[in-house]
């Protein structure tokens, strides 16, 4: 009867090509490595293209926050217990809380506007005064957050050049006041239901 032959396995293991055992042993390394390296250069590019989005959404945060100067407390209006929505009214300065700061966020919004046109870097909105004179005027919205307040002035800015005059603000609800034009042609911003109300263009207009 014939007897099989012993396998020897180790002789068998080591009469396989060393190179063939190498590449055998080494491919999980060699995989893990291609594995790692595919993440690190996806990580890499997540990475910047985050952090260019990251700075474009810093800047835009900090173009669109406004001083708190900008948006002072005012007075609840008269009309606000019967509304007639696009119905304009003449309003009295010196029936807000407090004129001063209401001129004040004028005086802002002209040293803003400095700053960002490329003039002095270091003008303060009291380097600004909004002449005597100015206009204040409203146009009922369909709620508080919709009521619209125009105001137009002329100013003087010491220690540096004024914008030409006259200027034009408006605020919408509790909303920052901003210049809506200045110069030349400005008061043809004036919506039309304030202008009956004032008569025509206002003097600050004409000068």
């Amino acid at each position: 009867m014939e007897v099989p032959a012993r396998v020897d396995i180790a002789g068998e293991r080591g009469a396989r090509p060393a190179g063939l055992l190498g590449v055998r042993e080494l491919r999980p390394a060699v995989v893990a490595a291609a594995f790692l390296v595919a993440v690190l250069i996806g990580v890499s590019i997540g990475y910047a293209t985050a952090d260019r989005g990251a700075g474009s959404g810093a800047t835009g945060t900090a173009t669109a926050t406004s001083a708190p100067e900008l948006s002072p407390a005012m007075r609840a209006p008269f009309w606000s217990t019967s509304r007639h929505p696009g119905q304009a009214h003449q309003v009295r300065v010196t029936d807000e809380l407090d004129p001063v700061v209401l001129r004040l966020a004028l005086q802002w919004t002209v040293a803003n506007q400095i700053k960002a046109a490329g003039g002095d870097g270091s003008i303060t909105a009291r380097q600004v005064t909004v002449l005597d004179g100015m206009y204040f005027g409203a146009i009922e919205g369909v709620d508080a957050a919709q009521d619209e307040f125009w105001s137009v002035g002329r100013i003087m800015v010491s220690g540096t050049t004024a914008p030409p005059d006259p200027h034009v603000w408006r605020r919408v609800g509790t909303s920052p006041w901003t210049i809506v034009a200045n110069g030349q042609g400005a008061c043809d911003k004036i919506p039309a239901p304030l202008l009956q109300v004032w008569k025509g263009q206002p003097p600050p207009c004409i000068g």
